[in-house]
């Protein structure tokens, strides 16, 4: 997007997405951007960050889609200065959120300075964290109901996706929350420039401590349902080792007899009885079967598992 300004207000708005580093250079020397922030706005996969500096204002944010689940979330950076307001977009391939459209929305609080502006943006995208932690809260009662199902062999691939979306927006979260704790003092100082502004920010802390202890709760419940999943499948590893073992003594068992009776042995049980190889051949399959039917009843062939637990 090229420099723009917003209509009804008194500060400049420089939007970029995806922009060239002449094209960035530019627009921090033009607003005089502190050296210090500009480090973290010049470059792209920074960690989430929340940085006040003499009286400008950094924040570094995930635009974590509710629904989707990424390799690289994109990348929201704003500066805010005292009559200006510039936001970079990385998106890392992906949709861009419409900054505009929250900026001249007509919501409260009115966006005539930049610091308003830039809450405006950074609601949206808490918003959109509160919305992930919903979608993941339903996706982990899914997740639990299959993996304590034992007629269900649970998708280990959605369990650490799951713990992928969980790392994405407890670290989104997090940072913002140490944010506001470290720079308090500095955001007070900003705040008087703005008194309206002092509740929403009093809400935005209280949303992202509330997310902080669902993600907390949600981190816990699926370190459970991994250590269940890697239960099951020690345990569906140990049933196949099992069957393995009772087949080959299946196997083995007419295997014996058939090299005992190949041996030259003149003294062989039935070796001179009339019809005595049907004999053998028969006790064989017997006892073979009556092998069959005891793997089978313990489990190890299928059939009753209750010597699993």
């Amino acid at each position: 997007m090229n420099p723009a300004a917003h209509e009804e207000s008194s500060f400049d708005w420089v939007a970029l997405v995806d922009p060239g580093q002449r094209e960035l250079d530019e627009a921090l020397s033009r607003l005089r951007v502190h050296p210090v922030l500009r480090e973290d706005a010049v470059r792209s996969g920074q960690p989430p960050k929340l940085v006040l500096l003499d009286e400008q204002f950094l924040v570094v944010a995930w635009d974590l889609d509710p629904d989707a689940v990424v390799r690289r979330p994109a990348e929201t950076v704003l500066l805010v200065g005292d009559s200006w307001l510039l936001s970079i977009q990385y998106t890392q391939g992906q949709d861009v959120r419409p900054l505009q459209s929250l900026v001249e929305d007509d919501g409260e609080p009115a966006c005539t300075t930049p610091l308003r502006a830039a809450y405006r943006i950074l609601a949206a995208i808490i918003r959109d964290y509160e919305d992930s932690a919903t979608s993941i809260e339903r996706e982990l009662d899914d997740v639990e109901a299959e993996v304590f199902d034992a007629t269900v062999e649970e998708d280990y691939e959605r369990i650490y996706r799951l713990r992928r979306r969980i790392g994405h927006v407890d670290r989104a979260a997090s940072a913002f929350m140490r944010g506001f704790e470290d720079d308090a003092d500095q955001l007070e100082e900003l705040l008087k420039q703005d008194e309206t502004l002092r509740p929403y920010l009093r809400r935005a802390r209280g949303d992202l401590a509330a997310l902080a202890d669902l993600l907390s709760t949600q981190r816990m419940a699926l370190d459970a349902v991994v250590s269940s999943h890697e239960s099951n499948v020690s345990s569906r590893q140990n049933r196949d080792m099992r069957t393995i073992a009772a087949v080959a003594a299946l196997l083995a068992l007419p295997t014996v007899v058939a090299g005992l009776y190949g041996m030259n042995f003149k003294d062989m049980p039935l070796l001179h009885v009339p019809f005595g190889w049907a004999v053998v051949l028969v006790g064989t399959v017997l006892a073979d079967v009556g092998l069959a039917w005891l793997f089978r009843r313990r489990g190890w062939l299928g059939g009753n598992r209750q010597h699993d637990n």
